[in-house]
């Protein structure tokens, strides 16, 4: 073995730069990956107080960077239609006494830090109110919201959405998810599609 090994030297050395190489590329892109990963952007949107409309509203920033919030998307599903509105684009003077991001739905949210957007039922009923949707809060079926940042480690948007299931028992209205945590959105398809809602909002 050792004479192959010396009358094919040049060969096993050649094997062997190849295969250290690839350990190497291996290592590196798992490097990489690890890295995009612990830098990607992280926002939660969760309930706090119970289960029902009456709950608040937390959006939290557990991005490893400062998120800044641009606007905050509301789908509202009734028996028969579907209502979009963008509450940060509702003209509103924010109070002195309440954070104004939180009143706004716009503003820097630091790392780990979260807003109170107030109750469900109120966000519910500001879209309703300014976004032509008259109905009742007894015909929501689904109340989903999306937040819509910017992320200095990625161009272009950044955003999260979770929706909530409306049941009306015995004279409530109880909110259930059938995730545990906000969806993350990172297809690309999927970010030009809010840019674009956001953009005809604005302009509305």
């Amino acid at each position: 073995m050792w004479m192959w090994l010396s009358e094919n030297y040049g060969v096993v050395s050649a094997v062997a730069s190849v295969a250290t190489l690839g350990v190497w590329v291996a290592y590196l892109q798992l490097f990489y990956m690890s890295y995009r990963h612990q830098l990607r952007p992280k926002i939660l949107i969760t309930r706090g107080g119970g289960h029902k409309l009456s709950a608040r509203c937390m959006l939290t920033n557990m991005s490893p960077e400062i998120v800044f919030i641009q606007g905050l998307l509301v789908r509202l599903a009734f028996d028969d239609r579907e209502l979009f509105c963008s509450l940060s684009d509702i003209e509103k003077v924010a109070s002195e006494e309440r954070d104004p991001r939180s009143e706004l739905f716009q503003g820097p949210l630091s790392v780990g830090e979260y807003l109170d957007l107030g109750t469900f039922e109120d966000i519910a009923r500001a879209a309703m109110d300014n976004c032509g949707g008259a109905a009742e809060l007894d015909e929501l079926r689904e109340l989903g919201l999306t937040a819509v940042g910017i992320y200095p480690w990625k161009d272009g948007m950044v955003a999260a959405e979770r929706s909530f299931t409306v049941r009306h028992e015995h004279g409530r209205r109880a909110l259930v998810s059938d995730k545990p945590t906000a969806r993350q959105i990172r297809s690309p398809r999927e970010l030009r599609r809010i840019e674009r809602i956001m953009w005809e909002k604005a302009q509305d």
